[in-house]
């Protein structure tokens, strides 16, 4: 009877499990969105399997939003299953299970008191479609999904995090114990993915709202799944076809135990008859019977059928309530003395205002995976509907140049996906300067005073760190008769993007002296680029510490001028997509100097290129890479590749690295974007320090792979080619083999390749061997190279010992899911 009665609780185990695997995989996703996000993983499918809010989005766009079509998955898999999303998957229905437990006591004394209110959710789904048919978005406000992502994500995730900073940091002064808890304190730190804690405003609103849902359980278990939750009735309403229908036996004897153990309330007191739509197959019925008479089938014997009773009247009402209240909600006085306009600015990427509303379910991924912490939720800005849309507040946080994350999260539609190098001319607003404010305009109203007794009012604050190239924000300098001068700032509104970083980094307390005001629709600005206002140079200023810069930076910019700067090695620099180079020299006070060169590329994968050409000595924390070589630093950061050196007298490295770090700081762009190959190299015995990215065969010529020099670009490497090469150490004995990745447009130019290097080995008169796809060659030294194609990759490995480790690193290469 025992072995009987367990076996028969499998269903229930095996719906356990599913349910916390599904709850811990919402978390993981949610935890790690910004790095699952830069490698574009899908980290946002729960977001798309929602069916209230796609059904929203598409109602009020009038429009199929293909992104959704996990949420159609989860639809029609309601048909076969039933209502299992609720108790299977839903990431607030599983929270709810878990805080119900701790109000049971209550609920002994006050579930009897309430009203058992499900028809109200129906009425609200009523409610919410009839709203969407009157252009009026407000499905995501009562979306499960949603609220559970913004709860989390916004105020849970935020609060751990200071709790876990303020404790540690006080465990951390405790002498002896210190450093351990410091090892916990970084160990917590990366599994919460929490290196600050952002802050959100308003976040006490949405706990309070979770609060209030999850403290319905002193009353009801699930007391929101039961009677509010809309979603839960759209499922209701499919789940009539469903194949698992609670079917109960002669045996039952009415103990009641199944009705007292229901999380929904689905049964009637009886035990025997359920209510329709209501069971959502937790299986605890089954799994609490001793008789063992719950079973789940096709069919339902009518008698055990117990229909909700819907009131067409309360149909009415909620009809005519949505109708009334949609008028109400979308008339916004500010938009209206506004001539329907209102400075909001929005992320980068959002469709215009009208359907950018109607398209954001309110589900807050955006703000989460915001690098700065600068998006935050609308309130009353733009009017009742437009609560808890996205919002960038640029005193908080300003919008990252090289950062694209909110374009690729949104599930909607409501902020498009944005290549980077397109995001970067988009305008999401325009600056503007208050004169009163500004502390060089105060200054230069205060003129007459100043010549009497000159006062220093120069700032420039807001154009050192603007991102655009040309720079935004320029200089109109007063000079008075004795040289003093005032650089009084203006925009350039042709350029200005709006990102808001100027607005971040105002000195002037409180309200900053320039403020972005946001435009809808968003626009593109005039590409430009000038020769004399360079972004390289610009990182250079007069003085950075204790150093002073000795002179103006000089600028070498295009090919011509590279070569009257460097003419030995000056190819080397031109295989990649060079713009400039700007060099500059810096001094202090006991006669040191230090000599510093901005390289600037094109693209960032050329300028990481560059710095895996140049780059020596140890890694160090510092722009996106570095390294340092005794007291010669080299660092990557986006489109820059940076190298600073003792000019004259004894620098030390930490005084190099200090430098190097101003120059940094200086710098906007903070976003790692790694050349799309770099993706194929297998990570197992890999030397990461070793890998150099390249384009032309000029760099591949000064990296030793064979005994023969290859003089005829046998590889056929150009511009159009993405390469890199990598040491691996297989084992600790030997030297490290060689791999190579050359990517190709097509598969024609790597089939034409790799014809002609297997015919140049051959021509070697080296032992060829086949082994599938791969051909190896070994020399009278008895090294071994292996060549293999697979698609648009042409893969070889160089300097190998042993035979198999050439080609069993190449299978691991072809085995790489990446490859398309």
């Amino acid at each position: 009877m025992q072995d009987k009665h367990t076996q028969n609780n499998w269903p229930f185990h095996f719906r356990r499990v599913i349910q916390y695997i599904s709850f811990s995989a919402f978390i993981y996703l949610l935890l790690f969105l910004d790095p699952l996000t830069e490698r574009d993983a899908p980290a946002n499918i729960f977001l798309r399997m929602r069916p209230l809010s796609a059904i929203g989005a598409m109602m009020a766009v009038r429009a199929f939003i293909f992104n959704y079509w996990p949420a159609f998955i989860v639809l029609l898999l309601t048909i076969p299953f039933g209502r299992y999303f609720c108790a299977w998957i839903c990431p607030l229905g599983t929270t709810i299970d878990i805080t119900d437990r701790f109000f049971a006591s209550f609920r002994k004394h006050a579930q009897r008191r309430l009203y058992d209110g499900r028809c109200l959710k129906y009425y609200l789904l009523a409610f919410l479609l009839l709203s969407l048919l009157l252009g009026l978005q407000c499905a995501g406000w009562f979306d499960p999904l949603s609220i559970a992502t913004s709860v989390f994500a916004m105020s849970i995730h935020p609060y751990i995090i200071h709790l876990d900073d303020s404790l540690f940091v006080y465990l951390e002064h405790i002498p002896l114990l210190g450093y351990l808890f410091s090892f916990f304190h970084a160990f917590f730190q990366k599994i919460l993915f929490a290196w600050h804690a952002p802050f959100f405003r308003s976040h006490g609103i949405i706990l309070f709202a979770f609060v209030i849902i999850i403290a319905f359980g002193m009353v009801l278990r699930r007391y929101w799944c039961r009677n509010i939750c809309p979603m839960g009735a759209l499922f209701a309403l499919f789940s009539d076809w469903s194949f698992f229908k609670r079917n109960v036996s002669s045996t039952c004897t009415s103990c009641g135990l199944c009705v007292e153990k229901c999380g929904m309330g689905a049964m009637e007191s009886d035990g025997k008859s359920t209510k329709e739509g209501e069971c959502i197959l937790c299986m605890t019925c089954r799994k609490v019977c001793p008789e063992q008479s719950v079973t789940f089938r096709r069919f339902q014997p009518s008698l055990q059928k117990h229909a909700i009773s819907l009131s067409r009247r309360a149909f009415v009402v909620s009809g005519i309530t949505g109708a009334a209240i949609a008028p109400f909600l979308k008339l916004n006085y500010r938009k209206k003395i506004n001539k329907e306009t209102v400075s909001i600015i929005r992320p980068p990427g959002a469709v215009n205002e009208k359907e950018f509303i109607a398209r954001c379910i309110r589900c807050g991924e955006c703000m989460k995976v915001c690098k700065t912490n600068g998006l935050h939720p609308v309130l009353l800005e733009y009017g009742i509907e437009g609560i808890w849309t996205p919002q960038l507040i640029p005193r908080i946080g300003y919008c990252d140049y090289g950062c694209v994350l909110c374009t690729r999260v949104c599930p909607s539609g409501a902020i498009k996906p944005l290549p980077l190098e397109e995001k970067r001319w988009v305008a999401l607003g325009k600056a503007r300067i208050d004169h009163n404010r500004c502390i060089p305009w105060v200054g230069y109203s205060r003129l007459p005073e100043l010549k009497k007794e000159w006062q220093d009012f120069n700032c420039g604050v807001c154009e050192e760190v603007c991102p655009v190239p040309t720079k935004a924000i320029h200089f109109n300098t007063y000079v008075d008769e004795q040289g003093r001068e005032i650089r009084r700032p203006f925009v350039r509104e042709d350029v200005c993007v709006g990102c808001g970083f100027c607005e971040k980094v105002c000195p002037v307390l409180g309200t900053s002296a320039i403020v972005v005001e946001g435009i809808q629709p968003q626009t593109t600005v005039k590409k430009e680029r000038s020769v004399k206002i360079v972004s390289s140079g610009n990182f250079l200023p007069k003085t950075l510490g204790k150093w002073k810069r000795i002179a103006e930076p000089r600028i070498y910019e295009g090919g011509e001028k590279l070569y009257e700067y460097i003419n030995g090695g000056a190819e080397l620099y031109l295989a990649y997509s060079f713009i400039r180079v700007t060099n500059a020299e810096y001094g202090d006070d006991t006669g040191k100097r230090i000599s510093i060169d901005v390289w600037e590329f094109e693209t960032a994968e050329d300028a990481f290129g560059v710095f895996t050409k140049d780059r020596a000595g140890i890694g160090i924390p510092l722009g996106n890479r570095a390294s340092l070589f005794e007291n010669y630093l080299c660092v990557w950061n986006d489109v820059y590749c940076i190298k600073v050196a003792p000019w004259e007298g004894s620098i030390s490295g930490g005084e190099i690295t200090s430098f190097g770090k101003s120059i940094i700081d200086l710098m906007p762009y903070k976003k790692e974007i790694l050349p799309d190959i770099v993706r194929y190299l297998p990570e197992d015995s890999l030397v990461k320090e070793s890998l150099k990215f390249f384009h032309e065969k000029i760099i591949l010529d000064n990296i030793y792979i064979s005994d023969n020099f290859i003089e005829e670009n046998v590889f056929h490497l150009s511009k159009q080619t993405d390469a890199l090469i990598a040491e691996y150490k297989t084992r600790e004995e030997t030297a490290p083999l060689l791999l190579l990745l050359i990517k190709y447009p097509d598969r024609d130019a790597t089939s034409i390749a790799f014809e002609a290097v297997v015919q140049l080995w051959r021509s070697w008169g080296e032992k060829e061997t086949h082994s599938n796809a791969i051909h190896t060659f070994q020399n009278e030294n008895g090294y071994f190279t292996s060549w293999l194609q697979e698609k648009h990759l042409l893969s070889a490995t160089f300097l190998s010992q042993k035979k198999e480790e050439g080609e069993e690193l190449l299978r691991r290469v072809l085995q790489n899911d990446k490859i398309k």
